[in-house]
């Protein structure tokens, strides 16, 4: 494929040059150009061009911003990637998050780090104020000294916990059926969720593996499902696999489906899938998810087939179009029959209302299917 190279953005000779070395950093070559206003005696500004094959990852790296501010400039700058995060609560499937977290970071030479929040409890008091009073009891001393009694046994059944868990995954990696890899282990005081959240702030991981139960488990309340609220606000790529299924390896991934938006995140979604797996051999069916009818989706999602089998020659790319009145039970339908191993989403963030009311489609396919589900933030 030819390097035509094509203009990313104008800026000042400054700016350019810090994008510049942000963009070779991950890879992307680039070229500075003098731009020359129509009728100005001098280049007031720099054009910075990059080959348009990777204007995908160009895209991302330009607009995720907000996200890369949270990573050190050193790591920006020589492109390093996070860890690897395993969200664990020591359920009897917890074992199935890790061994494929551990799988996909020896695949992608990340680092697991494995987590569990313990929340702290609201002390309760099963007397009323007026006994406490008669009994000669500081009542809110006495909810205080039960707070943090009860909190330090919550802390050191986790850390019981957490240490069988290593246990286990130590003779799992001795006896060959776990990567041999160093791993971290930690434990947060706080609800699960806001403690995975707030980790991907401060420290954005490559990927979150998670096990969610199967869907005949779940029951139909979105709101409860810690999966679900990390979704919502998470800005990194979260992997969720039922605890009924025999997850794949990447490496041995055969079947996908990426449900395409037709517009320009298919693009960096699809571009994000295929550089963090390293460009696996594939076939990945396009099926796009609209609710409007559009005369002309067959043809764009054609181009968009046909642009990515150029950009991406290792995958096979074929198409799919269902009716969006019976969208689900005919997508239920094609993923059977095709033996669909993975399900790639690009997933917006909504607020709980919404999500209550109007759930988007990750969440959909999180609840109603048994299959492993990646979903990218756009």
């Amino acid at each position: 494929m030819d390097d035509k190279f094509i203009t990313l953005a104008i800026h000042t000779l400054e700016h350019a040059m810090a994008l510049k070395k942000i963009l070779e950093a991950h890879g992307i070559e680039v070229k500075l150009q003098k731009y020359l206003a129509s009728g100005a005696p001098v280049a007031v500004g720099v054009r910075v061009m990059i080959p348009e094959k990777d204007l995908p990852l160009a895209l991302k790296v330009t607009e995720s911003m907000e996200h890369l501010s949270s990573l050190s400039p050193g790591n920006i700058l020589n492109g390093k990637k996070g860890d690897l995060l395993i969200p664990v609560d020591f359920n009897d499937y917890c074992m199935c998050a890790c061994k494929a977290g551990f799988d996909i970071a020896a695949l992608l030479q990340l680092q697991p780090v494995i987590l569990h929040a313990y929340p702290t409890p609201v002390f309760s008091p099963s007397f009323s104020l007026d006994e406490a009073s008669n009994m000669g009891i500081d009542n809110s001393l006495e909810e205080e000294y039960n707070e943090v009694e009860l909190s330090r046994d919550l802390q050191k059944q986790g850390r019981k916990k957490m240490k069988e868990l290593i246990s286990k995954i130590h003779e799992e990696q001795k006896n060959g059926t776990m990567p041999d890899i160093k791993f971290k282990a930690l434990m947060e005081d706080g609800v699960a969720e806001d403690v995975i959240k707030e980790y991907c702030r401060l420290s954005p991981p490559t990927l979150v593996v998670m096990v969610t139960r199967g869907k005949e488990k779940k029951g139909e309340q979105l709101i409860g499902s810690v999966t679900a609220e990390v979704l919502d606000d998470c800005k990194v790529p979260v992997l969720s696999i039922p605890d009924n299924c025999n997850f794949t390896l990447i490496q041995n991934l055969k079947e996908v489906i990426y449900l395409c938006n037709m517009d320009q995140h298919d693009l960096i979604c699809v571009d994000t899938f295929m550089r963090m797996f390293e460009y696996p051999e594939v076939t990945i069916t396009l099926i796009p998810v609209s609710d409007k009818s559009d005369k002309n989706l067959q043809s764009k999602l054609i181009n968009l087939r046909d642009y990515f089998t150029k950009t991406y020659p290792t995958a096979h790319f074929i198409t799919a179009v269902l009716p969006p009145k019976t969208f689900m039970a005919d997508f239920n339908n094609y993923e059977s029959q095709r033996g669909t191993e993975l399900i790639v989403v690009p997933n917006r963030r909504k607020n709980a209302f919404m999500r209550l009311f109007n759930p988007g489609i990750a969440h959909r396919l999180l609840f109603e299917r048994d299959l492993p589900l990646l979903a990218l933030p756009i």
